[in-house]
């Protein structure tokens, strides 16, 4: 597996994306995707990404929050912060996986927040905060293939310009379950075989085309 940079910075890109997190949320009271919006849009998850010493190893978290804050609004983003809370909290825990994941998968941040928001990545700190992070990293990747199944049932029905309640019409299923199927609601993995076989008629493709085996 190629991963985003050499795993000899990964310890310290983690703890400082910890520390960023921690410091955004409780410093400087961001939510966690506001701040990791500005984290993408000031360029510096692009470094990260491509493994850039200086960011990865060469600032501190608080310095990390500081320099997005500084390019994104164009300001002196330093700012005295409160430091009596006691990593770490489920923000340092969310950097820390999310660096890790990065790390591992070679996702941009910005494909990742498409799989799992920040925000609901850090409501998995129970139980996953006890476990080794290859845990969560099987749980962003079983979200990621989910919802390429989803977008594989959307994208076919409108390949061929079908509305939901045609496809549902014209395959003999539900249109309500066919909703739920489209936003992820359901999982189409576990659908019924004749289910899943009268949706690939209709739509000209095979079973698996729908289900991503």
């Amino acid at each position: 597996m190629v991963h985003a940079y050499n795993q000899m910075y990964l310890y310290d890109a983690m703890l400082n994306l910890a520390e960023a997190f921690d410091v955004a949320v409780n410093g400087y009271n961001f939510t966690l995707n506001f701040f990791m919006q500005l984290f993408i849009n000031s360029g510096i998850a692009h470094q990260f990404e491509v493994g850039n010493p200086r960011y990865l190893v060469g600032k501190s978290g608080t310095e990390l929050v500081d320099t997005v804050v500084t390019k994104v609004y164009g300001i002196d983003g330093r700012k005295e912060v409160d430091t009596s809370y006691t990593p770490p909290t489920v923000e340092y825990w969310t950097g820390w996986v999310l660096a890790y994941y990065q790390w591992s998968s070679g996702k941009s941040f910005r494909d990742i927040q498409k799989i799992i928001t920040v925000e609901d990545l850090s409501k998995k700190y129970n139980p996953y905060h006890e476990m080794d992070e290859e845990k969560i990293v099987e749980y962003i990747n079983s979200k990621a293939e989910h919802s390429d199944t989803v977008r594989r049932l959307q994208a076919y029905r409108k390949l061929y310009g079908l509305s939901q309640s045609e496809l549902a019409r014209e395959a003999g299923i539900n249109l309500r379950t066919l909703q739920q199927y489209e936003i992820g609601a359901k999982d189409i993995n576990k659908a019924a075989a004749a289910t899943v076989l009268s949706l690939s008629k209709v739509l000209k493709c095979r079973p698996e085309d729908l289900c991503g085996e």
